[in-house]
């Protein structure tokens, strides 16, 4: 086998381990939000600022005002519909950490990151592991080396 496959199922391993740390991180985000906007989230209305509604990558902007009297703009993809630019939205935000907010109407369930995340991390361990083996399984089928 060439040294180009043996490098290629190295590289291949190494980023299915680091494609695992990178997934169990934004998990671990993910929950940490939920967990602080479930415990000491409060309530606000805020406006529909800007939006990108559709398509995989839909979020909106939403200006607010908290109890605190500190008015936050900030962008979430955590909404349910298709609110329009000028509408009322409710969030729920962190008054700890404002711009830690999502629509009232996504739900704080931990059910979605709590299931997906942590199989996605194990997919990307078993695939780095799988590429590793292969890599091994390679180099010592290569007969190309000077004994």
């Amino acid at each position: 086998m060439k040294a180009e496959s043996r490098r290629r199922w190295l590289l291949e391993g190494i980023g299915g381990f680091v494609g695992a740390v990178v997934v169990a991180f934004i998990g671990y985000v993910q929950v940490e939000d939920l967990y602080w906007l479930r415990h000491r989230g409060e309530v606000a209305t805020g406006i529909v600022v800007d939006r990108k509604v559709g398509g995989r990558d839909s979020w909106i902007e939403v200006r607010y005002t908290t109890k605190a009297g500190r008015t936050v703009t900030e962008m979430t993809s955590n909404f349910e519909g298709e609110p329009a630019v000028g509408a009322p939205i409710e969030v729920v935000y962190d008054p700890e950490e404002p711009d830690r907010m999502q629509a009232e109407n996504w739900g704080l369930g931990y059910g979605f990151p709590v299931v997906f995340f942590p199989l996605a991390t194990i997919g990307f361990v078993v695939a780095g592991t799988w590429f590793l083996r292969e890599w091994g399984s390679a180099e010592a089928e290569d007969t190309s080396y000077p004994a």
